[in-house]
């Protein structure tokens, strides 16, 4: 059983041209990808985040999906091998050059909703992908017709305009995009990073669509802001270690949880105290209380 490269990448990641859709690049000889979806829409739960939370998107809760779709379709791959000795199995869960979704496209996982993401018939979109390439040759599925229609949901709730029409989609206008990007934020992406308390990842989108039907439990998909905002970096590895965000750092995530902090004046303290360290965390913070005294004045 081979991986593809397993080291962490950033989303949005450009494939080029011509590679993503040539699997016999990947895994000399290859006849066949078969695609996997996991469910994970049980892990929404109908609460709403409290002034003192920031939003945590649930597809990046424990256990990393990664981590989890892989093991199904190493899984797959054994019995594969099982079968027919011999057969040579390749396993990626975005973590190498192919796209997932044009392939669950073209295996008929699902349909392209007009964001972009592969909805499952009798699960939406709330689904990781992952792909097994292998030489063994097997019967090929047919793309599922679409069912969107005339709605566009999905698209008018995007907070930022991301999306200029259906499957035309700016990724550097998304929140998610900005969340989880190291560097400089305009004043804009600041403010509405703030606005919406994102800690990590964005389900605007998706959660308009009326494919989605978000799990029945009580609680919010958030993560304790002063919690966030204070962490050691022991305290970011109780917290995030082991989920989807931990490949992004602990400076990143607090950097975002001082944007979501900036209109709650009970975390103050708690922004003062990360204003007295270095780093873009404490830039950030010292900025909000400038402002925020400002606005005192």
């Amino acid at each position: 059983m081979q991986r593809l490269a397993t080291r962490p990448r950033p989303p949005f990641v450009r494939w080029e041209p011509g590679y993503c859709c040539a699997p016999e690049r990947w895994l000399p000889g290859a006849q066949s990808v078969l695609v996997g979806a996991v469910s994970y829409g049980h892990r929404y739960g109908k609460g709403v985040l409290s002034p003192r939370q920031g939003y945590f998107s649930p597809f990046a809760h424990r256990p990393d999906y990664h981590v989890l779709v892989r093991e199904k379709l190493e899984a797959l791959g054994q019995y594969l091998c099982a079968l027919k000795p011999g057969t040579r199995c390749l396993v990626q869960v975005d973590s190498g050059p192919g796209c997932e979704r044009i392939f669950a496209l073209l295996a008929g996982i699902g349909w392209q909703g007009k964001n972009n993401f592969i909805i499952v018939p009798g699960h939406g979109s709330f689904v990781w992908l992952g792909m097994l390439v292998t030489d063994l040759p097997l019967p090929a599925d047919e793309p599922l017709p679409d069912a969107c229609g005339d709605c566009r949901r999905c698209l008018q709730a995007c907070p930022t305009g991301a999306y200029s029409a259906p499957y035309q989609y700016a990724h550097q206008r998304c929140l998610a995009y900005w969340a989880s990007r190291k560097g400089g934020l305009s004043a804009e992406e600041a403010k509405l990073l703030g606005k919406y308390r994102i800690i990590y990842g964005c389900d605007f989108c998706q959660l308009a669509c009326p494919h989605n039907d978000a799990g029945n439990h009580e609680g919010a998909a958030g993560v304790d802001l002063a919690d966030v905002l204070t962490m050691s970096p022991a305290r970011f590895r109780e917290l995030f270690g082991g989920t989807a965000a931990e490949w992004r750092g602990r400076s990143v995530l607090r950097r975002n949880a001082v944007l979501a902090s900036a209109a709650n004046t009970e975390l103050r303290p708690a922004l003062a105290q990360v204003a007295r360290e270095q780093g873009p965390a404490a830039e950030w913070a010292r900025r909000v209380l400038e402002h925020a005294d400002a606005d005192d004045v």
